[in-house]
């Protein structure tokens, strides 16, 4: 773009400020300098929209009307804005089309869509076939992980208009081929576009340049590095003839270096070797590239930063390194203090929600008042152990913080729930909707929890788990818990299950919940045959 902003006269850019152009008087303004503060969703990169500008409307403000936008710009600005807004949902940068990429076009249809576009029932099936048609735009890798469906996108770092632009020139690139009998993989043909458009490299940076978790040992020993340079070539100008019958054996995935097929120049010679530790340099480049990108992108904390010394590290020949995040060098540099993280630090940056695009306060409340019984116990063992040491004085207590859940929350509360609950619990699916969720920590320790799903029915919402860790109790955790949950559900009824014989049918009752009814059997699939509690429970109701 060369043309500049109405409103504050400078240039428009891809992928830096881009914008959209008025119907009336043609001219561009920043997605940025809009009144509204942004277009309507917010979603990121957004500019598929007909708009008339502020001084060319008839109502004396800017008008967005979503254009007959086709399926594959949805796509494309889905997995952009959950890559920008939505990371932590992500497992390793990948979205699953079902539970991520259709979730979230399911909750925004009347925005993404025009009103005259309804919803059909094999929609779903729309998205997984465009994804598996355009290889050259989504990227998927069905072996990272033990189930399939998990794409990205190849460039993910370019902007839904810009991944526009180059989609159609693709299209017509192969459309002039076809016609010389020239064919050619789309995603070299797009490759070669990019090459060609001179886009910024800080942005070309391909999903696929990852290091491959399939490989297959080449026969010339190649490192990581040349076959993952020589995978994707970009077409010559002067090639006239491209035959698509023949395939190149090195462009085949590599095979992780072996003991015997490493060189002593590959070695890092720092001191004695041995001959177990010949490993590929390779390797360690690769992850030193992915923590320096990783590093200038994630926010740093105030906490302090141990200075450390980085030196050429010898990776160890583990199949899952490529994976393990104990092995990345992002973690040795934004190495705490012991302290920190054992106690943790003060959350001050908002938690942006997937499911009502707000942003939620770092804490809900914390509490410095309540003191449980466990909080207690440890100040008399702690009195107990000192009480040789003269004028002792117990360290300040920390608060009890309730917080909305977060990704790291998640392995701490599926294991409560195994123990006490029942085996198999898996609260994952809360991240989609973390508004109606409430975490207890005192420090890292997560002392209670309660979920709320919404949208069960018709203004209606149910209560799936809550929990307060013993030791914990009768101080009114939960009672705070319930309360948030009910004031995160305003005008719709809250409905939950409680075991015939759990006391804490007395607290919902005292929040105004009823029994509707007596479901027999209802945890009979959940609970062992030796269980004490009770199979049967009531269903309960708040009605609003």
């Amino acid at each position: 773009m060369t043309d500049s902003c109405k409103y504050c006269n400078n240039l428009l850019e891809d992928l830096h400020n881009e914008g959209l152009q008025c119907e009336s008087c043609e001219k561009y303004v920043h997605l940025s300098c809009l009144k509204r503060g942004s277009t309507p969703g917010a979603f990121a990169g957004d500019v598929f929209f007909t708009f008339t500008c502020l001084e060319c409307s008839d109502t004396d403000t800017e008008c967005f009307s979503r254009e007959n936008t086709k399926w594959f710009h949805i796509l494309v600005l889905t997995f952009y804005h959950l890559n920008v807004h939505n990371k932590p949902l992500s497992r390793k940068g990948f979205y699953h089309w079902r539970m991520h990429v259709a979730t979230f076009i399911d909750k925004n249809w009347n925005v993404l869509f025009d009103k005259s576009c309804k919803q059909k029932r094999n929609w779903m099936g729309t998205i997984s076939g465009l994804l598996s048609v355009n290889s050259s735009t989504f990227f998927t890798r069905c072996r990272t992980f033990t189930e399939q469906g998990w794409w990205t996108l190849t460039y993910p770092k370019l902007t839904p208009h810009v991944q526009v632009k180059l989609s159609n020139e693709l299209a017509s690139l192969k459309l002039s081929l076809k016609s010389q009998n020239i064919y050619e993989s789309d995603t070299v043909l797009l490759a070669d576009i990019i090459k060609k458009s001179n886009i910024s490299n800080e942005f070309t940076i391909m999903t696929i340049s990852l290091p491959p978790l399939e490989h297959v040992k080449t026969e010339d020993s190649q490192t990581i590095d040349e076959i993952s340079n020589s995978t994707i070539t970009p077409i010559n100008d002067n090639q006239t003839n491209l035959n698509p019958n023949k395939t190149n054996n090195k462009q085949k995935r590599a095979l992780l270096p072996t003991f015997d097929s490493i060189s002593v120049s590959d070695l890092d010679t720092h001191g004695p070797v041995k001959k177990k530790q010949k490993l590929n340099h390779s390797l360690t480049q690769s992850f030193d590239e992915t923590a320096t990108s990783s590093s200038q992108e994630s926010t740093d904390s105030k906490e302090s930063i141990l200075p450390i010394k980085m030196e050429p590290a010898i990776k160890l020949l583990d199949p899952m390194c490529h994976y393990n995040t104990s092995l990345n060098n992002l973690f040795m540099l934004k190495r705490l203090n012991l302290k920190t993280k054992l106690l943790g630090g003060l959350r001050e940056e908002p938690i942006l929600s997937p499911y009502s695009n707000l942003y939620l306060k770092p804490y809900i409340h914390r509490d410095v008042k309540k003191t449980p019984h466990w909080l207690k116990i440890m100040a008399q063992i702690q009195l107990k152990a000192n009480e040789k040491v003269k004028n002792y004085v117990l360290p300040s207590r920390s608060s009890i913080d309730y917080v909305y859940v977060q990704p790291s929350h998640i392995p701490a509360i599926n294991s409560l729930c195994n123990q006490f609950f029942w085996p198999g619990i898996d609260l994952t699916e809360c991240l989609q909707y973390p508004d109606f969720s409430c975490v207890v920590l005192y420090k890292k320790l997560i002392v209670g929890f309660a979920f709320i799903v919404p949208d069960v029915k018709v203004h209606e919402n149910y209560i799936s788990f809550i929990f307060v860790r013993p030791g914990w109790r009768n101080i009114g955790v939960g009672k705070f818990m319930i309360y948030h949950l009910i004031q995160t559900s305003m005008g719709k009824d809250i409905t939950l299950h409680v075991a015939i014989n759990n006391p804490g049918l007395f607290l919902y009752q005292k929040f105004g919940f009823k029994v509707e009814h007596v479901e027999l059997n209802f945890y009979e699939k959940y609970l062992r045959n030796d269980s004490f509690e009770s199979k049967h429970a009531f269903f309960c109701r708040l009605e609003r």
